[in-house]
């Protein structure tokens, strides 16, 4: 970088020519790369009050809507608690300090640039609601740190803060162990480390209100809404520059700063920035329609890279100080897409789309040349003039006119014939012609030759009698011409790759043929393709472009930059879209180059020094199965594109793209290696990242597995010895069931014999006892009919007595019951309990029926007639309270 910047401060004095000839820039007004952020940009208020800077690169800005963080990649709000209007943010020591309306404190930051949870210090000094907006945050040299409002300040060291109210104040500027504030009608007041004050100046004159400070009590700066004033030390108050007070009045200057460099920066309310020397000389004035984005400053800063910010009403502006190229932004009269550009005669010429202009020197802007309205496609300065390639045809510029001296078909591009100083042979859309610039000037003799009739957009000479000619849209030719070079000997046609709007370019003693697409070496054997030019690799959509003639220098130009090289080493790159697909790269008399642009043009000349490039910011975080990689070059002013790989999982760079982000999911345990390319600067960033081995498979987890498993082992050896063991008994109550059930199946069964025996028996008693009744009274009727007939006289008494007794003898119904009861287990007892009223026959008839016997066999052991029995069962049913339709005998079965 340091080589380039040498030679950059020595192009003015590249060699005894260019040193001897006058600066055709001189006096154009070129402005500096500025790069405007909307609200649509950052998503947020659009009006943005302060601006600081971390020692990453980060950039914060106090903006309406919260605190806004940049790193290049993308914007990011954090706002404070309550969501008031932050008004100024400040950043020291790993601390990003803020504050707004009734709030003040600081976000912690990390290594990378991340903000942590915000830390409040208003609570820790008085209620909320006592505390006015704070307009301002100034850090002084030994890490205090003020925090202002427009009546008092805080001062907060070692963690205690201690405040102080000295009336209407605006900003304040530390200056070593002071703090400086503009007090309303007091002036200058600078403010001891014990919040003791000394005035410094009086009231300033006319009583205006200094709103801003810069400098060190050596050469202090006092604005004030229409002027500047100076204080120093020994000397005390003066003005500081006639012109400043000239451009500044009546503007309400609002902020001033001193940068780097020396150059004094002054914003204002209502006509935008004015840029000063140090003695107050003007060197640019930006506002609205030249360059800013809004007329209103509301803040100034200067980044690490000695960029300009500025906070304005209406987004955020940086003006690209700290590279040494710079624009000439089109105005009233915009020139177009430029195509061409030359030096001739001390004046600058560029030709464009829409024609021909040129910049006198001491003009400020370009102006059109009459009569030259059109396409521009070449500028060659000659003898006779600067030869103009244009859309109608040839002409010749003679200081601001031209003349035509051919109205032929376009001319795209010439070269000198050799030998014969005026003559050019010409590509046009119509082929080849022959031009000739006799004395005088005026006459011009041109000629077309037959041969090749094909539009030639680029001619160049390749032998001693032979030119390449390539084609406006498609391929190419290997022309042949006569001896004097006025006519067409012999055309081949190039064979081998398509040429789609080729253009060839010399570097000494090599040809490049370049397309969007390829880059090949010509020779007299044809087009050998290039991976690489002078050790660097080429890449689709860029062009080597050659620089000044004996200076070693080229240039790659890509579709948004334009890459420098001293030999094989680049030196700088640039942020520059040169128009395309023919990009214009021209050394200019006096020293530098300039790059036609689709909207304008480029310019650098002369070194400035630069700062060293930033870190490239890399980090991670985890979501569960998720890792992700954050990065970002904090380059903000242009766009960055990276490159990344995960070695231990993929091997291969990943294509370019502008995301600042990659995630990967599910990575297998072990040792990785997250590498990041950015394309600006060589930036390029390594961080190791380990997957852990889980703990099921750290050795500790094997043994407590091992252990688990033998745990376990045991534990199924248990289970089984207890499930054998239950089984074994289950089996022996099984068995035992069995044997049990065996036992009363037996038992059922000898009761079933016993019960059926007694069943027998008792049917046999019954029936025996039925039979004997059924005898004796069938004796007793015989014997009351023999009495009736009268033979034989009367019966015997004693003999019916016997009978009698024999037929109510109660033995009988004891052996009945006896024998009843071992059937039916109870039922008499039970039958007696349930219904106590009744009387020994009415159990006996009960027991006959329980029995299921007839009236028939009833009627003898009740030694009754059958239809004494239906009358004993009818008094049963009633002393049983039976209804007339329930079942009798039903009854006594259900009876158990």
């Amino acid at each position: 970088m340091f080589r380039f910047l040498y030679l950059l401060a020595t192009l003015a004095v590249a060699g005894p020519v260019a040193s001897q000839q006058a600066d055709p820039l001189a006096g154009l007004e070129l402005l500096p790369r500025i790069v405007h952020y909307a609200e649509s940009d950052y998503q947020a208020e659009t009006q943005n009050w302060a601006i600081t800077q971390s020692a990453q690169g980060i950039l914060y800005v106090a903006n309406s809507g919260g605190v806004l963080r940049f790193d290049g990649e993308g914007w990011t709000l954090h706002p404070l608690p309550g969501r008031p209007v932050v008004r100024s943010v400040a950043w020291h020591d790993d601390r990003l300090y803020a504050g707004g309306y009734g709030e003040f404190g600081y976000f912690p930051t990390t290594a990378q640039g991340l903000l942590g949870e915000y830390v409040s210090l208003a609570d820790s000094s008085r209620p909320r609601e006592d505390i006015d907006e704070i307009w301002n945050i100034e850090l002084a040299e030994d890490g205090t740190v003020f925090f202002q409002t427009f009546t008092e300040f805080y001062r907060y060291a070692a963690d205690t803060i201690a405040s102080r109210n000295l009336g209407v104040v605006l900003y304040g500027h530390p200056v070593d162990s002071l703090f400086l504030l503009p007090v309303n009608e007091q002036g200058l007041v600078a403010v001891r480390p014990d919040l003791s004050y000394e005035p410094l100046t009086p009231p300033l004159p006319g009583g205006d209100l200094i709103t801003d400070l810069t400098g060190d009590l050596d050469n202090l700066l006092l604005a004030t809404t229409n002027r500047v004033f100076r204080y120093r030390a020994v000397g005390g108050l003066s003005g500081w520059s006639q012109e400043a007070d000239r451009l500044l009045y009546q503007q309400q200057l609002n902020r001033i700063i001193t940068l780097s460099d020396g150059t004094v920066a002054v914003g204002t309310i209502r006509n935008g920035l004015y840029l000063f020397t140090p003695e107050g000389a003007l060197l640019q004035h930006l506002s609205y329609g030249k360059g800013l984005g809004d007329n209103t400053v509301l803040n100034l800063f200067e980044d690490r890279r000695g960029n300009l910010w500025v906070g304005l009403e209406q987004g955020l502006d940086v003006i690209v100080r700290g590279e040494p190229v710079l624009y000439y932004r089109q105005r009233q009269q915009p020139i177009g897409a430029v195509t061409a550009v030359a030096s001739y005669g001390g004046a600058l010429y560029v030709g464009t789309n829409q024609g021909l202009f040129y910049h006198p020197p001491g003009v400020d802007s370009f102006a059109a040349l009459p009569g030259a309205a059109g396409q521009v496609w070449q500028l060659t300065p000659t003898e006779r003039g600067l030869l103009v390639g244009h859309n109608f045809g040839s002409g010749v510029v003679d200081g601001n006119a031209l003349s035509w001296r051919g109205r032929h078909s376009g001319a795209w591009s010439s070269i000198p014939v050799p030998g014969r100083p005026g003559y050019y042979l010409q590509g046009t859309y119509t082929g080849l012609h022959y031009l000739g610039l006799d004395d005088p000037a005026d006459l011009i003799t041109e000629n077309n030759m037959p041969g090749l009739q094909a539009a030639v957009r680029s001619v160049t000479q390749t032998g001693a009698r032979e030119v390449l000619a390539l084609h406006a849209a498609r391929g190419g030719y290997r022309v042949e011409l006569t001896a004097d070079w006025t006519g067409i000997a012999a055309v081949d046609t190039l064979r081998g790759p398509q040429l789609l709007r080729a253009r060839a370019v010399e570097f000494g003693d090599s040809l490049l043929v370049q397309t969007q697409e390829a880059c090949y070496h010509y020779t007299a054997t044809g087009l050998a393709p290039l991976s690489s030019f002078r050790g660097v690799p080429y890449t689709a959509g860029a062009q080597f472009l050659p620089g000044r003639p004996g200076s070693g220098e080229w240039f790659v130009v890509g579709p948004d930059r334009v890459a420098c090289y001293r030999g094989r080493e680049q030196v700088a790159a640039y942020p520059i879209s040169v128009r395309r697909p023919d990009p214009t790269v021209v050394a200019l008399d006096g020293g530098g180059y300039a790059f036609g642009l689709e909207q304008g043009l480029a310019v650098y000349r002369g070194a400035q020094q630069t700062k060293a490039p930033p870190e490239l910011l890399l980090s991670t975080d985890e979501q569960q199965q998720m890792v992700r990689f954050r990065y970002a070059l904090p380059l903000l002013d242009r766009t960055v594109r990276y490159r990344h790989r995960l070695r231990g999982f993929e091997e291969e760079w990943s294509d370019w793209d502008d995301r600042g982000e990659q995630r990967y999911t599910n990575l297998a345990p072990g040792e990785y290696r997250f590498e990041v390319e950015a394309d600006w600067l060589g930036a390029a960033a390594v961080l190791p990242y380990t997957v852990p081995v889980p703990w099921y498979r750290t050795p500790l987890a094997y043994v407590a597995f091992g252990l688990l498993l033998v745990l376990l082992g045991y534990l199924l050896f248990r289970l089984h010895h207890t499930r054998l063991r239950e089984q074994a008994r289950r089996l022996e109550r099984i068995r035992l069931r069995q044997l049990e059930e065996q036992r009363v199946t037996a038992r059922n069964r000898e009761l079933e014999r016993d019960v059926r025996r007694k069943t027998q028996e008792l049917a046999n008693t019954t029936l025996i006892l039925a039979k004997k009744n059924e005898i004796l009274l069938q004796l007793k009727e015989e014997l009351a009919k023999l009495q009736e007939r009268g033979a034989g006289g009367k019966p015997p008494q004693q003999l019916l007595n016997v009978i009698d007794r024999n037929l109510s003898n109660e033995e009988d119904w004891a052996i009945f019951e006896s024998h009843f009861n071992e059937v039916h287990e109870e039922f008499l007892n039970r039958l007696r309990q349930a219904h106590p009223k009744l009387l020994s026959g009415d159990l006996r008839l009960a027991a006959y029926l329980r029995m299921d016997l007839p009236s028939k066999e009833i009627a003898p052991l009740l030694h009754i007639s059958v239809r004494g029995v239906e009358n004993k069962r009818y008094r049963l049913r009633k002393k049983l309270g039976l209804e007339s339709n329930d079942n009798l005998n039903q009854y006594l079965q259900t009876l158990a």
